[in-house]
């Protein structure tokens, strides 16, 4: 490693200890339903257009915005996910509650239901940030996505979103085998609709995917994705597309800095909590149900918050498992908290050693 990137790799090191000892929470998922208009492949929730318990009411999620307007800062980001949120008949009232609050607010869609209109209300009622989902070209996204005409729809969002004053434009595309070879041409459609922000994911084995293996992506082709973001990543920059791999999966220092704006930290649990749609929660949305930690119906989210989150912060789990002899445990700390069960005495996926071997 280079003397710059050891430096700065020690000082990131003692940064993160602050952030997961002060564990400010910046940006809280708001899961306002398990409905889905789709069925994806790939989908780690296994979404269903009917859900699989009671979700919380509209008012219920007032009052829990006002819980958290009230106890933090004005920092605190909320993004409102499912499920697929555009199915709730009230996305736009509650993202208005969000803004005459003074708080912003963003979402996260598939975008089969957005048109002109009710995208129109949305940013009326506020909406500062999308996030669109977009798996390859149209065969490659239309077998994720389950449906033969999700690519024509999706185009159809880009260009709304595109044209919006929307400020913050985001797409994420999960890569496997049918959409590794498409990134190239992912990227310039995205410049022709005018997206600013691009992330890549890996498909992980988890909810329907587990039963898909077509969806499944290799070690070799993961290391062929992150080859291909640091060999493209500047270019697209310098073109106004800002593309990153996605915030999770742990990697040595050099390797990291050639994929993503900022280092990797898995900042569930420590930055970033979920509210999901049965009052459950959680660090992300797709942790593993093994780290729910509460239930906003029951019990004051700030006590859990700084009581029951140790798991996340300080993993001491971690001495049951694979990973703790491994060299690179001191700074990987396991990586993902998502590609855990904390029954698993190994994770999902290692970015730097083939488990599978």
């Amino acid at each position: 490693m280079k003397l710059t990137d050891r430096f700065r790799s020690s000082f990131y090191e003692k940064y993160k200890k602050i952030e997961i000892r002060e564990h400010n929470l910046l940006y809280l998922f708001l899961e306002i339903t398990k409905r889905c208009n789709m069925s994806c492949l790939h989908c780690g929730s296994d979404c269903k257009t009917v859900p699989d318990s009671p979700e919380l009411t509209t008012e219920s999620w007032f009052k829990i915005i006002d819980y958290f307007v009230a106890n933090y800062s004005k920092q605190l980001v909320f993004v409102i996910t499912g499920g697929e949120p555009t199915l709730h008949p009230d996305l736009a009232k509650i993202g208005a509650y969000i803004t005459s609050k003074n708080r912003r607010w963003g979402m996260v869609t598939n975008g089969m239901l957005l048109n002109q209109d009710k995208f129109a209300q949305l940013v009326k009622a506020g909406l500062y940030s999308i996030t669109l989902s977009l798996d390859g070209l149209e065969k490659a996204h239309n077998i994720l996505r389950n449906n033969p005409k999700a690519f024509q729809k999706v185009l159809e969002t880009l260009e709304i979103i595109g044209k919006s004053s929307v400020k913050f434009k985001d797409v994420v595309t999960c890569v496997y085998s049918e959409n590794l070879n498409d990134l190239d041409a992912l990227g310039e459609l995205l410049l022709h609709y005018n997206i600013n922000s691009w992330r890549l994911f890996r498909i992980f084995s988890i909810g329907r995917a587990a039963a898909n293996p077509q969806t499944k992506i290799s070690f070799e082709q993961t290391q062929t994705m992150l080859d291909w973001l640091a060999k493209n990543r500047p270019k697209y920059i310098r073109k106004g597309l800002s593309v990153n791999y996605s915030c999770e999966g742990w990697m040595p220092f050099d390797r990291d800095r050639t994929i993503r704006e900022q280092p990797f930290f898995c900042r569930a649990g420590v930055n970033i909590a979920s509210i999901l749609a049965d009052g459950n929660i959680t660090g992300c949305s797709n942790n593993h149900s093994d780290f729910y930690r509460g239930n906003i119906l029951t019990e004051d989210f700030a006590k859990v918050w700084n009581t029951n989150f140790d798991d996340f912060r300080h993993r001491n789990w971690l001495k049951n498992t694979v990973c703790i002899s491994c060299e690179h445990i001191e700074k990987c700390q396991g990586s993902s908290i998502h590609l855990w069960d904390l029954k698993s005495e190994r994770p999902s996926f290692c970015y730097v050693k083939n488990l599978d071997l």
